[in-house]
């Protein structure tokens, strides 16, 4: 008799009958719980990655720091990592292409310029999930300075969350986190000199685009709205 059968008798002729009992997890589920274990890493492989990947001399981890994370991010792509704290949480390797935010470059530009105190060019790391964050994505980037920012879609607010990527290996990341930054937290403190040059660079030139153009779609609309209060009145 194999294993999962039972003998029965059978009530008419006394022959016993061998049933097979079904089992507890489908076909189905079985391949999909082992692959799950495959791919989720643990937190100290990518320390290992990193270490690895510090060793190229082209890009130079050192002198050419955010061409080496593009460069890591195409290398690795799609790998999961699971990290130490908070628990549960997951980082899934990718680019800006990888988040909910793909092809909104301006969005990446905005992460860089009117969040932090001096504008900085981000680089997309990829995305945490399984944290207290209400969104469905924590999108993970860094920058010049080397420290770990995650941004919360939610509350638009951009969180320092690890001073490298080394400590994100060694410690996770902390959300929410004592450092955070809402969305034009960088003008706060500027003077009018400051703004004057803000007005006469790109940043400046773009938003004054945008008013325009935001202007001119509405214009109609007010116009017609004018004139219905002059009838009424």
């Amino acid at each position: 008799m194999y294993k999962g059968e039972e003998e029965s008798p059978c009530c008419c002729c006394h022959i016993s009958v061998r049933t097979v009992k079904p089992s507890v997890y489908s076909s189905a589920q079985r391949p999909r719980m082992a692959t799950s274990r495959v791919a989720i890493q643990l937190a100290d492989q990518l320390l290992a990655l990193l270490k690895e990947s510090t060793k190229v001399k082209e890009p130079d981890y050192l002198k050419d720091y955010l061409k080496w994370v593009s460069d890591f991010v195409f290398k690795n792509r799609h790998k999961t990592i699971a990290l130490k704290n908070p628990a549960g949480a997951r980082l899934k390797i990718g680019g800006l292409e990888d988040t909910v935010y793909k092809g909104n470059v301006g969005k990446l530009n905005g992460w860089g310029k009117f969040y932090l105190p001096k504008i900085v060019k981000m680089e997309v790391l990829g995305v945490v999930e399984g944290t207290s964050c209400p969104c469905d994505q924590l999108v993970l980037m860094t920058c010049e300075n080397r420290k770990l920012y995650a941004f919360d879609g939610e509350e638009e607010e951009l969180h320092m969350v690890a001073e490298s990527l080394e400590k994100l290996s060694e410690k996770g990341l902390m959300y929410p986190s004592s450092q955070s930054y809402y969305k034009g937290e960088a003008f706060k403190d500027m003077t009018e000199k400051d703004w004057d040059k803000v007005r006469k660079g790109a940043v400046g030139k773009k938003l004054e685009a945008d008013h325009l153009k935001l202007v001119t779609a509405n214009k109609s609309k007010l116009l017609e709205k004018l004139k219905s209060a002059k009838a009424a009145a």
